[in-house]
């Protein structure tokens, strides 16, 4: 079996896994662009409160869309949109040879939706910022590195109350290296790297591990104990460096997003507990 073909098959298999076909959106939102490629969108879903929710998708930053059903439907298994949360989803840059532009797409998106926030009079103190495997990536990268600060061009003026992480990639490096062992024909974190791009320099750039500071909002992780994408040794990383910061769900004999809908409960009470305790009433 040649190598494109066998490319071809893993890149089928990984579509499946991380994400799918797009369907038409029924739902109320406005499309907001905040740059000139044609992903550089953002979907506002209004809600009915003045809270706000920043959504990031997944697709192992090679796949995907901020409308494929998979992902509406994994976010209003939590959330559902046009009810209380105003809900920004990001769109940014993906596919193969890509890296880092969803990284540097998603701190501009939010950057803009800072801006969003304020022109529509909804809270600026109690947003939470959540996003599943490379989508959480970002959401993490967006919550740390601006409370870090920066002199990164979008740096914003306010960071997120609170970051859910649902089995996101916290060093890309080993990350990579886990699927070059492990899931050699799944590895999305090459296929996301442009040929002539140093991995090393990459994680270290925009790994969120290495953006821990002591501004770094309170985070909650899920990950199942059996992800064969994003290995659970991420999440463990990032509680072994965050501590009390991070609270994680773990989820034993759970993969990549394969939760019961028994655990998919449990994780909605432990994720309502989180910001009870976090986040700003209002």
């Amino acid at each position: 079996m040649n190598l494109t073909f066998r490319k071809l098959i893993a890149g089928s298999l990984l579509f499946s896994s991380l994400s799918f076909v797009a369907e038409e959106n029924q739902k109320d939102f406005i499309e907001l662009s905040y740059g000139e490629h044609e992903k550089q969108k953002i979907d506002f879903y209004p809600g009915g409160s003045k809270k706000v929710l920043v959504w990031i998708h997944g697709g192992g930053w090679v796949f995907g869309g901020k409308r494929a059903s998979r992902w509406i439907e994994r976010l209003e298994r939590y959330y559902e949109v046009n009810n209380e949360l105003n809900i920004f989803s990001i769109g940014y840059r993906y596919g193969e040879g890509t890296a880092p532009q969803a990284a540097e797409d998603a701190l501009c998106a939010y950057k803009f939706i800072e801006q969003e926030i304020i022109e529509r009079g909804l809270s600026q103190d109690d947003v939470i910022i959540m996003g599943l495997s490379s989508g959480a990536h970002l959401a993490l990268l967006v919550g740390m590195k601006n409370s870090k600060g920066s002199d990164h061009k979008c740096q914003t003026q306010k960071y997120p109350a609170v970051i859910i992480n649902f089995f996101g990639i916290t060093e890309i490096e080993k990350n990579y290296q886990f699927l070059k062992d492990n899931n050699y024909f799944l590895n999305f974190v090459n296929w996301w790297l442009p040929p002539d791009a140093d991995i090393n320099t990459i994680s270290k750039k925009y790994s969120p591990l290495y953006q821990v500071s002591e501004n770094t909002p309170p985070i909650i992780t899920i990950h199942g104990t059996d992800d064969d994408l994003v290995p659970y040794q991420q999440a463990l990383l990032l509680k072994e460096k965050l501590g009390d910061k991070n609270e994680l769900v773990s989820i034993e004999g759970g993969g990549h997003w394969r939760f019961s809908d028994g655990e998919h409960k449990d994780i909605k009470i432990k994720i309502d507990n989180f910001l009870e305790k976090n986040v700003q009433k209002n």
